[in-house]
């Protein structure tokens, strides 16, 4: 793995382009503390290196500077208990030292599906991540069944409520 990692910041370094990371995985928070922070800081450095980089190139050769950094999970609305002291702690650690290195944007973007979801573990989880200084968006696989209800509807009112920015709809 940590080979892989390896190979994957050197890729990115040497795209002149990247402004914007997803860590996904399927589900990033699904890794454990450690790896994530593994894979955080090997972000941050990459950050680091292309701005470092960019001192000496001249105008027109510059890369484009890592601006966001998302993480994309659902654990919020289905394991937020995964939400834990020492995870905050990363989160808020890369996000401090990253906007030091010119990353503007530390977005998680969740799914929440039903407002039946937010429940009071998933509050307290997004306050955390919120109090880690990253913002939270909502990606929301519009149903048929969900939408006769008035889930959706009721969904995007109780995510706003709690801060979360509910960005995105698609079916």
């Amino acid at each position: 793995w940590d080979k892989k990692l390896r190979r994957l910041m050197h890729y990115f370094e040497s795209d002149s382009q990247l402004q914007d990371i997803l860590i996904t995985g399927g589900d990033a928070l699904m890794s454990q503390n450690a790896t994530l922070h593994k894979i955080l800081d090997a972000v941050y450095k990459l950050a680091v290196r292309k701005r470092k980089a960019n001192e000496t190139r001249p105008d027109g050769a510059k890369y484009a500077e890592l601006q966001r950094v998302r993480l994309g999970s659902r654990l919020l609305a289905y394991l937020p208990m995964r939400i834990n002291d020492e995870l905050i702690a990363i989160l808020k650690e890369f996000k401090e030292k990253a906007s030091e290195a010119g990353v503007k944007q530390f977005i998680m973007q969740t799914h929440f599906q039903s407002p039946l979801e937010v429940t009071p573990q998933a509050r307290e989880a997004i306050k955390a991540v919120l109090s880690a200084g990253w913002t939270i968006t909502n990606q929301l696989v519009y149903t048929v069944a969900a939408s006769r209800r008035g889930h959706t509807a009721k969904l995007r009112q109780v995510l706003n409520s709690v801060g979360v920015v509910c960005y995105y709809t698609f079916s």
